[in-house]
């Protein structure tokens, strides 16, 4: 795996600042799908956290824009769960009309409601999720490995992060 990931490296390293070809993010899902979850939450944390990257709640609008619904719901549920109670307060203010339900401290959407969501409203979901509770980066870390073909949408930088953590991992 160290292989295909220091293949991955040179090439990211090569892109530079411009958009990754489509056939790296290619080979990028195919390894991540073959890496450990753990291990690529890792790398997706240290991407997030990268002062080379974009800021989190950015990041995270992208992944929401590159996303099926049951993932676009998936990440703002994910999102609501690390605002907690503040999470409804929110929501209205973006104009989404959620409440807890029966025994959940905590609103969620639906699957509909998440794809009428703009990327926007996600970012600023992601980044007052960001600012309540640091542990979502770990949170959205988790998500994230279990859903590779959103994480090789990110740029190059971030791709390049992963991949370091990855091929870099203690044996």
């Amino acid at each position: 795996m160290n292989a295909v990931f220091g293949n991955l490296m040179r090439e990211l390293m090569g892109a530079g600042t411009g958009p990754v070809p489509a056939s790296t993010q290619e080979q990028f899902h195919q390894a991540a799908q073959s890496a450990p979850p753990e291990l690529l939450g890792q790398g997706i944390a240290a991407a997030f956290d990268s002062e080379q990257t974009p800021e989190f709640g950015e990041m995270v609008a992208h992944m929401f824009g590159n996303a099926n619904p049951g993932q676009k719901s998936g990440i703002v549920n994910r999102l609501l769960a690390g605002l907690g109670p503040a999470a409804t307060s929110i929501l209205s203010r973006l104009g989404i009309a959620a409440a807890p339900q029966a025994g959940q401290p905590v609103p969620s959407v639906t699957t509909e409601q998440a794809t009428r969501m703009s990327p926007a409203q996600v970012e600023e979901l992601a980044t007052h999720a960001k600012n309540a509770n640091p542990g979502i980066v770990q949170s959205m870390s988790q998500f994230y490995a279990q859903h590779p073909v959103l994480v090789k949408t990110l740029g190059a930088a971030a791709l390049a992060i992963i991949s370091n953590r990855i091929m870099n991992r203690p044996h």
